[in-house]
C-alpha cells in the first residue's frame, strides 16, 4: 500500500515530537563533555549504584520464592496471597517512604505513644532500598509466575517421575526456566530505582534523578544537567542491552498442542502457616501498613484536610490522566495503522525506539522538553513552555511504551488475512483498519489508556518540573505537604493515590488470573 503525503507527513510530525527532546539531551550531553570536571559524578554515580545493587537483591530474594511458593504449592490462604502479591504496586514508593517516616523516625507515630521509643531515622540508602523493593517486587514477581507457569509442564512432571522433590524442581528445572521473565521483571525494577526521584529527594540521598532535578531547578545549571542526563541514558542503554542480552540466550518453548496440566505440591498444616507467615511479611510491609497507617492519619486529622486543595488536585490529576491517556492512544493507533499497511522493515526498530522513553526517567524527559519548548518559544510567537502541552507531551514521550505494547498484543492476534480479504471487495486500507480491526482491539486500547492514566495520577518529577503555575496534581501536593512535615494534610492525597491504583491493578489481575486458568490447576 503507498502511504499518500498526508499521512506520511503526520507521522513525521508525531516522530519529531516524541523524539526531538530525547535527541536534544544527548546532543546537548555531547556538547558539555568539556565540563564533566565541574560535575559530581561520582557521588551521584555512588549513590544510584547502592540503590540498584540493592534493590536487585531484596527484590529477588522476595519475589522469586514468592512467585514458585504461590504458582507451585497449595495451601490455605494462596489464593489471597495471590491477588495481595500484586497490590504494593499500588503504594508509589514516596507514599511508603513517607508512611515510614511518620511512623519510625523521632517524633513519629510510634515514639509519642510509646515513650521507651525514641524514634529512629530512615533516612538511609539500606531503608531506602527496602522502601523501594517492597514496592517493585511485584514486577518480577508477575513475570516470574508467567514464566513458570508458560515453560513446558513436561518437564516438571518428568522431574517428579525421576524423583526429584520439591526444592531441586526448583533450583535445577523452576529457576533456570524462569530466568528470562526474572532478568525481564528486574530489569524494569532497575529502570524504575533509577527513575525514582520522590524517596531519593525526601531521604536526601544523591542518585542520578535527583542530581538532574537540583542541577534543573535549584542551581539551574542546564549544561551540567544535560550531562548527567546523558550518562542516565546511556547507563539506562546498558541496563535494556544487558537484558536483551541474557534474555536472548534463555529461550524455552511450550509447544501449542501440549495439553499436561500439574498439580500443585501440597504443603502440612505447619508447613502451610510458615509460608503464609513468611509469604504474608512483604506485603504487609509493602502494602497493608502503609494503607493502614494513611486510612489511620487521615481520621485522625480531619479537621486539617484542605478539601479545596483536595478536589482541585483531584481534577487536575484526572484531566491531565485523561489528556495523556487519549494522547497515546491516538499516537499508537497511527502508528500501528502505520507499521500495519507499510512494507518497511525500519518500522519495527522504530516502534522499539519510540517506547525508549519509559526506559528514560521522568527528570531527563523533562529535562529535554524545557529545552524544546525553549527553542518553541523562540521560533514562534506562542508561549507554551507554561501550559498544559509541554506537560502532556512529557508524559505521552515517557508512556507511549505502555499503549503501544498494549495495543500491539491486541492487534498481533489478527491476522493480515483480513486486509487481503478487505483489498478484495475493494476497501481502503483505512476502512478497514478503523471500520474492522480497531473494534476488535477496543479492549487493548482502553487497557492502555488505563495504564498510562495509573502511571500518569502517580507520576511525581515531570509534573514538578513542567506544571503550569498553580496547577498541582495529587502526587505534588502530597509531595509538598510531605517536604514541610505535614504529611497529615496530605494523607486524603496519599489515600486517593493508593484506592485508585489498587482498584485498577486488581482489575487487571483479574484479567490476567483468566488467561492463566487454561495453564493450570488452582
Amino acid at each position: 500500500m503507498k502511504i499518500n503525503l498526508f499521512k506520511l507527513f503526520f507521522f513525521l510530525i508525531i516522530s519529531f515530537l516524541l523524539l526531538t527532546p530525547i535527541a536534544l539531551v544527548i546532543t546537548n550531553g555531547l556538547g558539555a563533555v568539556f565540563l564533566a570536571k565541574d560535575l559530581y559524578i561520582n557521588r551521584y554515580l555512588i549513590g544510584s549504584t547502592k540503590l540498584i545493587l540493592m534493590v536487585s537483591i531484596f527484590v529477588t530474594v522476595i519475589s522469586v520464592p514468592l512467585a514458585w511458593v504461590i504458582t507451585m504449592t497449595e495451601f490455605w490462604g494462596r489464593k489471597i496471597l495471590q491477588i495481595l502479591a500484586i497490590l504494593p504496586l499500588a503504594v508509589p514508593a514516596y507514599i511508603s517512604a513517607y508512611t515510614y517516616a511518620e511512623i519510625l523516625e523521632p517524633g513519629g507515630f510510634i515514639s509519642l505513644k510509646f515513650l521507651f521509643y525514641d524514634g529512629y531515622s530512615i533516612r538511609n540508602s539500606l531503608i531506602a532500598s527496602l522502601i523501594l523493593s517492597l514496592s517493585f517486587f511485584p514486577y518480577v514477581y508477575i513475570l516470574t509466575r508467567i514464566a513458570i507457569i508458560n515453560f513446558s509442564t513436561r518437564y516438571i512432571e518428568a522431574a517428579k517421575t525421576l524423583g526429584k522433590n520439591p526444592y531441586q524442581c526448583f533450583f535445577k528445572i523452576g529457576l533456570p526456566m524462569a530466568l528470562p521473565g526474572i532478568v525481564a521483571g528486574l530489569a524494569l525494577v532497575l529502570m524504575e530505582t533509577v527513575n525514582d526521584f520522590g524517596v531519593a529527594d525526601f531521604f536526601g540521598l544523591q542518585t542520578l534523578s535527583v542530581g538532574v532535578f537540583h542541577y534543573i531547578a535549584i542551581l539551574n545549571e542546564l549544561p551540567l544537567a544535560f550531562l548527567l542526563a546523558l550518562i542516565i541514558i546511556i547507563l539506562m542503554g546498558i541496563l535494556y542491552f544487558f537484558e536483551q542480552k541474557i534474555r536472548g540466550k534463555r529461550k524455552f518453548h511450550n509447544n501449542s498442542y501440549e495439553n499436561i496440566q500439574w498439580s500443585k505440591y501440597k504443603l502440612g498444616k505447619f508447613k502451610g502457616i510458615l509460608v503464609l507467615i513468611i509469604c504474608i511479611l512483604p506485603i504487609l510491609f509493602g502494602f497493608i501498613l502503609p494503607l493502614i497507617f494513611v486510612i489511620y492519619t487521615f481520621f485522625n486529622n480531619l479537621e486539617f484536610i484542605d478539601f479545596n486543595n483536595y478536589f482541585s488536585s483531584l481534577l487536575s490529576s484526572i484531566l491531565l490522566g485523561i489528556i495523556a491517556g487519549v494522547g497515546c492512544a491516538i499516537v499508537s493507533i497511527f502508528i500501528s495503522y502505520y507499521s500495519r499497511f507499510t512494507n518497511n522493515n525500519y518500522i519495527l526498530y522504530y516502534k522499539k525506539i519510540v517506547n525508549i522513553g519509559y526506559a528514560i526517567p521522568g527528570v531527563v524527559i523533562a529535562l529535554g522538553v524545557i529545552f524544546f519548548l525553549f527553542y518553541f518559544d523562540r521560533l514562534t510567537a506562542l508561549s507554551l513552555s507554561t501550559t498544559l502541552l509541554g506537560l502532556s507531551l512529557a508524559l505521552i514521550i515517557r508512556l507511549i511504551a505502555l499503549s503501544n505494547n498494549s495495543l500491539n498484543s491486541g492487534i498481533e492476534k489478527i491476522g493480515k488475512s483480513i486486509d487481503d480479504a478487505s483489498r478484495l471487495v475493494g476497501r481502503r486500507s483505512t476502512t478497514t483498519y478503523f471500520r474492522i480491526i480497531l473494534p476488535q482491539v477496543r479492549l487493548s486500547i482502553l487497557a492502555g489508556f488505563f495504564l498510562v492514566f495509573v502511571d500518569t495520577v502517580k507520576e511525581l518529577p515531570i509534573t514538578l518540573l513542567l506544571r503550569p503555575f498553580n496547577f498541582n496534581t495529587l502526587a505534588t501536593s502530597l509531595y509538598e505537604y510531605s517536604s514541610n512535615e505535614m504529611f497529615e494534610y496530605g494523607s486524603l492525597h496519599a489515600l486517593t493515590i493508593i484506592c485508585f491504583l489498587s482498584f485498577v491493578i486488581y482489575l487487571f489481575d483479574n484479567v490476567l488470573e483468566k488467561r492463566m486458568l487454561s495453564k493450570t490447576k488452582k
